[in-house]
């Protein structure tokens, strides 16, 4: 049994998402969850900056003894993953390969795939799935403002459905199949996409088969913990209260959620 803490960072409240399917995955593990509330969204940064960031989020991650780091960002996952996977002594997963994995398997030729414009840029999704199926059809939309509306707690409202027609309508033109939420932010966007789709079963959410993929890998590795119910500590870099009144709508067992700066890295929780 290891009850070392797994890390998990988003830019904000998206990875929260992730960290619901991590609960029903793995209910006995101990999560220590970071959102980069001062620096959301991560979908315009340069990738120069990302790295910095996930560099800075990762030391800390180290600095807190956790035995595994779980990026739930499909930003930082698609730019800085290959660049960092391999410089700790920890297991880090990244969002894309499972999800590619699975569409691969998928009897359908025609994806689309909604995410921040760095994700779209780098290709990550398409490069991934083309990879393990090059018959595979993948169009790619950016899909900007959709961050900033679930940070700000706006997610039912007209500019949200507005901006969701924008983006999803030319994809069902364009015969997609199935559309990956390639942003871990858009599942609090769900209702009104499949309103807008009429197709319930359309919607891919990575963060399913992220959480099963981390699941066989700890078990693998002789890394789990078996207590029944672990525990679950947030932090946030700037407006804790915000976070936490969000993300509730997708996490509500979020209760204390402290405030980070990352400059003082190096000191435990």
């Amino acid at each position: 049994m290891d009850n070392r803490p797994i890390g998990v960072f988003d830019s904000g409240v998206g990875g929260l998402t992730v960290l619901k399917q991590l609960d029903m995955m793995l209910p006995g593990e101990n999560f220590i969850y970071f959102g980069d509330t001062a620096r959301v969204p991560y979908g315009e940064k340069t990738p120069e900056h990302l790295l910095r960031f996930v560099r800075e989020i990762m030391e800390w991650f180290k600095s807190n003894k956790v035995k595994a780091v779980v990026m739930a960002c499909n930003t930082s996952s698609a730019v800085t993953y290959e660049i960092i996977k391999d410089d700790y002594d920890f297991p880090v997963f990244s969002l894309i390969e499972p999800t590619a994995r699975y569409v691969s398997y998928l009897n359908v030729s025609k994806i689309g795939v909604l995410a921040t414009s760095a994700t779209v840029n780098s290709h990550a999704y398409s490069n991934s799935i083309k990879k393990l199926d090059p018959a595979k059809i993948v169009l790619e939309r950016a899909c900007p403002g959709l961050v900033e509306l679930v940070e700000s707690n706006k997610t039912e409202t007209q500019e949200a459905r507005r901006l969701i027609i924008k983006y999803v309508v030319p994809f069902l033109e364009q015969g997609v199949e199935r559309i990956i939420l390639g942003c871990t932010h858009y599942p609090y966007l769900r209702s009104v996409i499949n309103e807008i789709t009429g197709d319930n079963e359309m919607l891919i959410d990575p963060a399913k088969h992220l959480a099963e993929d981390i699941a066989d890998t700890l078990f693998q590795q002789e890394l789990l913990n078996n207590e029944k119910y672990g525990t679950r500590q947030f932090f946030a870099s700037s407006n804790p209260e915000m976070f936490r009144e969000a993300g509730k709508r997708f996490y509500p067992e979020i209760d204390e959620v402290r405030e980070l700066n990352l400059s003082s890295v190096g000191s435990n929780t």
